[in-house]
């Protein structure tokens, strides 16, 4: 058993309306408290986090990025940038260099290199991992914490190995989980699932048959959470061996930095039933909790898990044809997917500890 991980925690309730009192003013106490000045001081600093896309509103908001830019500034830091996968979009959601005070990094995209890391664990050979997202002496990885229909849970740990992969590697992930089956008789062809997929990988053909072009899809599985009438579904069950590719891509970024040099930030605010990825927000499934930070990644996704409770459901948070079903956690009750896999993981490989502190910072 490991030794327990500290996690700053604040709350999102307030004792009394003062500004002092509200989430931005304990974030700043809460990175004090966390080490952030000693961390980032005469350093280069890459802040990851995940802009979203099309109409979602549910993304960390500018505030918070705001909050934790102009601390690093504030602490000495050489340079910092946030990136994600793509920038092209993130002023849609309030994201410029003016707003957030720092410049906005796509890691894909033209001019943009990957290292080529060999992971040979089944069909995934390799992973690519952007050169710019490892371009820096600091990494802070600025999470906005949700339910995945695909991966349980979308916090630290996916906001890096999702965060730091092209499509091509993200497929490969994804693929080692199972593939796709269509139903026919089930399906009435309204094509939701063809408007849902991000790639514009599927399509009914000339007599009505569903296809995937697999060298296209990501295996998001957008397109069976899409589907009404759930006339698709995944061929095979393989959570594990997706949980173990992403936790190899994690292990390599955190190594690469350094226990000493990183720190993840997952922020308990309008915690959804589908990832950001979605394009677009549905009404939170459970109040608003408020901000963790640490600097172990399986700590930090650990207690933000145990903080969302079943009993706290809010019920317009669910859509009308979801019903809960088996599961520990309130994520799994949803998806079907145990989100503690992955930390678990991760710390048979040393990469964290599921045993952790809560240190409150009011």
């Amino acid at each position: 058993m490991t030794e327990p991980s500290t996690v700053f925690y604040c709350p999102e309730k307030i004792k009394h309306l003062e500004a002092e009192n509200t989430l931005p003013k304990k974030m700043e106490r809460m990175l004090d408290q966390a080490g952030l000045s000693a961390l980032v001081k005469g350093k280069r600093v890459c802040i990851k986090m995940h802009l979203g896309g099309g109409i979602s509103y549910t993304t960390v908001h500018p505030t918070f990025v705001r909050t934790l830019v102009s601390k690093v500034k504030a602490s000495g830091a050489r340079s910092v940038f946030v990136c994600d996968q793509s920038a092209k979009e993130a002023y849609n959601r309030g994201y410029s260099k003016k707003s957030i005070g720092a410049p906005i990094v796509a890691l894909f995209g033209p001019g943009r290199k990957t290292v080529k890391v060999p992971m040979n664990f089944k069909d995934f050979d390799v992973a690519e991992i952007s050169s710019k997202g490892l371009d820096a002496d600091v990494l802070i990885v600025l999470s906005h914490l949700k339910a995945h229909g695909d991966s349980g849970f979308g916090g630290a740990g996916k906001n890096i190995a999702m965060g730091f992969t092209p499509g091509s590697t993200r497929a490969k992930m994804h693929a080692l989980e199972g593939s796709i089956k269509w139903d026919e008789e089930k399906c009435k062809h309204c094509n939701k699932c063809i408007q849902e997929c991000p790639n514009h990988a599927n399509k009914f053909d000339e007599k009505g048959k569903y296809e995937v072009f697999w060298h296209a899809c990501k295996y998001c599985r957008h397109c069976i959470l899409a589907c009404p009438e759930h006339a698709l579904s995944t061929e095979g069950s393989n959570f594990g061996d997706f949980q173990e590719a992403m936790s190899m891509v994690i292990k390599h970024v955190l190594d690469h930095y350094g226990k000493d040099n990183v720190l993840f930030i997952n922020v308990l605010k309008n915690i959804t039933i589908f990832c950001d990825c979605w394009g677009f927000s549905s009404p939170s499934l459970v109040p608003d909790l408020g901000i963790l930070a640490s600097k172990d990644l399986v700590a930090a996704d650990r207690a933000s898990l145990d903080m969302i409770k079943v009993e706290n459901l809010l019920a317009d948070g669910l859509p009308e044809d979801y019903a809960l079903g088996e599961g520990e956690h309130l994520f799994e009750q949803i998806h079907g997917k145990n989100p503690y896999l992955l930390g678990e993981i991760l710390e048979k490989k040393g990469s964290g500890s599921t045993a952790y502190d809560i240190t409150r910072v009011d």
